[in-house]
């Protein structure tokens, strides 16, 4: 005999109001479990504290749906089973298994909008807190180095005595500060040729006893850093040359700072997911290795282009700046040959004799290399040097270089002074002269080469190949593991239901304790499995053999193993209901 509509309603409103109130409290329970990293961490305010609540309790309430329906169906059909109803009811000739299908409609609900939430809502939700946690980065970085006394900015390390925040009304709106007391700001290199690219080697030092940490955003919305020092100096990690000592420094930056706020499929739904599988070349940790491919190849393509101007018959280059300005860079006829060393091009001097390298003459003049400035028309003092070491930085936002020429023992030649060593004084400055250059068209085409490339052997050496082929693995990983875990978890809420119905019947108690003591195993264990699948999946190491095997299959089974666990546990109940 089939359930009666009177009796089946009766059982689903109970369901159902049991089930909103369990998700309610573990909802608001979980929420404010979620703030209390961010409240130790971040030290967030009271706005903040209330935007944090009204953007967790959403996600919180789509996690809290399989414990909730697991406890409200073994609650309801235990009170069921313990006041001796499903005796009545079977006595009437309803089957035990008549009596579940409102729980399994309630489960199907269930499942049907923990979907609709996880792909949906639970992301941008999630996203909006993430927001709120880091809306001030210069609070981030204070506390920061108030625990730790460094906080790092990629190739760039600022370290301090401690950090504070200056009084917010002497701030214009939107503008960000942090003094910094006794900082310390290392810029480091990454060594070409080395297998780990986590290896870095300290290139210079800024230092100060105070300074201001200003962050702001730049014309693409991304935040810069730029620090500016009270009695501040700068000296390099080697003393070589004509540089014996510190130099005056006013002003470090600026510099790019990544975003707190890390890509995370956790904060994507399902058409960003679907968009950023099939594209995975739009991914931000993806655009950012690639970047490193590119400054490469603009870099050294342009130092490059001014050492093959340099070994062509005029032996000169002119460098043109914005304003017009410009800097003539002649090299004598019978100078040696420019060449690259570490991320300098070398002028002036003969390469050092090494494999495969031929000895090059030296320059039979002291001083082969000569830099003069044009500005407005008029030409400005000459500049002889014995060596010139030229670097420089791509900056793809603006479409420019930033330019470092260095003179090793330099000597100017005074306007209209007559053409002899006599005519010649000692250049007082050692600090290179900085300029900024358009980019070169055939150098920008350079950004337009695909992904495929620089997984290539064309690109090796190049950037870290490892680390892209790395990061590929992780985001293809990441997305699937991402898409199995949130559709598995929505159907452990009907898989619950299920195994919450068959334990109600069977232990016949309709005990809150007694209740959520039973259906605490079976979710935890399909909750933990889908945990460890997706960090499975995720774990990908840095250094792999010819030996290794991608995680991803085992990830996806550990992620649906709760589920399939979970529903060999209903089966076998409701058999054994069915026989009884």
């Amino acid at each position: 005999m089939r359930i009666s509509f009177t009796l089946s309603r009766y059982i689903f409103v109970d369901l159902l109001r049991i089930f909103l109130m369990a998700s309610g409290a573990l909802a608001g329970i979980m929420s404010f479990g979620g703030l209390l990293r961010p409240l130790t961490q971040q030290g967030l305010d009271a706005t903040q504290v209330g935007q944090l609540l009204s953007y967790f309790t959403p996600a919180m309430t789509a996690y809290s749906f399989p414990i909730a329906a697991l406890f409200a169906t073994t609650m309801v059909y235990g009170r069921l089973s313990a006041d001796n109803e499903l005796v009545a009811c079977r006595a009437a000739g309803i089957s035990l298994l008549s009596m579940a299908v409102p729980a399994f409609v309630m489960g199907l609900l269930v499942a049907l909008v923990s979907l609709l939430f996880l792909w949906f809502v639970v992301p941008l939700f999630t996203l909006k807190a993430e927001k709120v946690i880091y809306s001030n980065i210069a609070k981030l970085v204070a506390n920061r180095i108030d625990r730790t006394h460094q906080i790092p900015f990629g190739l760039y390390t600022v370290f301090a005595q401690e950090a504070y925040l200056p009084d917010a009304k002497d701030l214009a709106p939107g503008e960000q500060q942090v003094v910094l007391v006794a900082p310390t700001i290392v810029h480091y290199d990454r060594p070409m040729g080395k297998e780990d690219w986590h290896y870095k080697v300290p290139r210079e030092f800024f230092t100060a006893s105070q300074a201001t940490a200003y962050i702001f955003e730049n014309e693409e919305g991304k935040p810069e850093l730029t620090v500016r020092f009270a009695d501040g100096a700068t000296f390099p990690r080697d003393f070589k040359g004509a540089v014996s000592g510190a130099v005056e420094a006013t002003q470090f930056g600026p510099v790019p700072i990544q975003s707190p706020i890390k890509e995370n499929t956790k904060f994507m739904n399902l058409r960003q997911l679907q968009a950023l599988y099939r594209r995975p070349q739009d991914s931000r940790k993806i655009q950012d290795q690639v970047a490193e491919f590119v400054r490469h190849d603009q870099e050294f393509g342009y130092l490059n282009l001014v050492a093959g101007a340099l070994e062509e018959s005029g032996r000169e280059y002119v460098f043109q700046c914005p304003g017009g300005e410009e800097y003539t860079l002649t090299l004598a006829a019978d100078a040696p040959a420019p060449y690259v060393r570490g991320f300098e091009l070398v002028i002036g001097t003969p390469e050092p004799p090494g494999q495969g390298v031929r000895p090059q003459p030296a320059s039979a003049s002291p001083r082969p290399v000569r830099l003069q400035k044009v500005e407005g028309g008029r030409a400005d003092a000459v500049t002889e040097a014995r060596e010139a070491r030229l670097r420089v930085w791509a900056r793809r936002a603006t479409g420019q270089f930033e330019v470092s020429l260095k003179l090793d023992k330099p000597l100017t030649r005074m306007e209209g002074a007559a053409g002899n060593e006599a005519g010649l004084v000692n250049a007082k400055s050692v600090d290179p002269k900085v300029f900024k250059v358009p980019i070169p068209e055939s150098i920008k085409r350079l950004d337009q080469r695909p992904l495929a490339h620089y997984l290539s052997p064309a690109a090796l050496g190049t950037g870290n190949q490892k680390a892209l082929e790395r990061q590929l693995i992780v985001l293809n990983n990441d997305i699937i593991s991402e898409m199995h875990g949130r559709m598995a978890f929505a159907l452990s809420c009907l898989i619950l239901v299920m195994v919450g119905c068959a334990l109600g019947m069977m232990f016949r108690s309709g005990n809150f304790l007694t209740a959520f003591a039973i259906s605490f195993v079976p979710a935890l264990l399909s909750i933990t499995l889908i945990i460890a699948g997706q960090q499975t999946c995720g774990n990908i190491p840095w250094q792999r053999s010819a030996s290794w095997e991608n995680p991803l299959t085992m990830g996806v089974a550990l992620i649906w193993s709760g589920n399939v666990a979970n529903f060999a546990l209903a089966g076998g109940l409701l058999w054994r209901l069915w026989r009884t």
